[in-house]
């Protein structure tokens, strides 16, 4: 019985014809959706025209926001620094003339103080740099030795340390900073850019480089010391020493017969 099952089963035409390459017995068609765009509310539930012209109007006696271009503030870059009597009438204003601090904005939050420290050290010596550690933007405080040090740090305004362009601005020492002081010291700034836009034609203000004097760069050589810079002495030859010793033995020969009163 099964044997005649499979002669039958075997003569049973199949259901395929043999134009079929793969030999397989059914294929499946796999058809994607495609996904459908993602519809914000305010294209579903547009504003009428008039609502959206008035929209767009500026707002009466509102300021006008400033493009990216224009929000950048504006560097002393490639400008003079200010000349001695310049600074020396800025510093009048001052209370603490003797501390002469200077703000740095747009500072890098990865850089460290010695990394500032060696970059303003190019201008002067440097007393001190602080960096706040509760603040909302990049900056810091570098305080300058003498005048001469901070006449020069306003070269730096405009250039680029950890690859971001800081501005160098006038500051004051103290913690605690009123609106009326922060007030006074922008107005401070903003005449010290114009006096330096002003120094262009000053001859006085464009002599002052960051470039160091050659002259100064000259080693110096410092006068002898007596006591360090005595000449060394040559040491005796055995001959020498010999010598020496009678020398000095007669020599004491001698004072003790004098101290007796023999005369020799």
């Amino acid at each position: 019985m099964n044997k005649q099952k499979r002669k039958a089963r075997a003569s049973i035409p199949s259901a395929t014809n043999g134009n079929d390459s793969d030999g397989s017995d059914y294929e499946v068609e796999w058809h994607v959706k495609p996904t459908p765009p993602k519809v914000n509310k305010a294209e579903l539930y547009p504003l009428p025209p008039q609502v959206t012209k008035n929209l767009q109007k500026p707002a009466r006696g509102a300021r006008k926001v400033s493009t990216s271009s224009e929000s950048d503030v504006e560097t002393g870059e490639g400008l003079p620094t200010l000349t001695t009597e310049q600074i020396n009438g800025i510093l009048e204003t001052i209370k603490n003339n003797k501390r002469f601090v200077l703000i740095v904005k747009n500072v890098n939050f990865s850089t460290a103080k010695e990394e500032i420290w060696q970059h303003f050290d190019q201008a002067g010596r440097v007393k001190g740099v602080r960096i706040p550690k509760h603040r909302s933007s990049g900056f810091a405080f570098v305080e300058m030795e003498n005048p001469d040090g901070f006449q020069k740090a306003f070269l730096l305004d405009g250039s680029y340390l950890d690859g971001r362009k800081i501005s160098v601005n006038l500051s004051e020492s103290g913690s605690k900073k009123s609106a009326t002081r922060i007030q006074l010291l922008e107005k401070k700034n903003a005449e010290i850019l114009k006096l330096r836009k002003k120094n262009r034609k000053n001859v006085a203000a464009e002599e002052i480089t960051l470039v160091p004097d050659p002259t100064l760069l000259q080693k110096k050589v410092p006068p002898p010391d007596k006591y360090l810079d005595k000449p060394k002495r040559k040491q005796l030859t055995k001959k020498e020493r010999k010598e020496q010793k009678q020398k000095t033995s007669l020599r004491a020969k001698f004072k003790n017969l004098e101290k007796k009163g023999i005369k020799a």
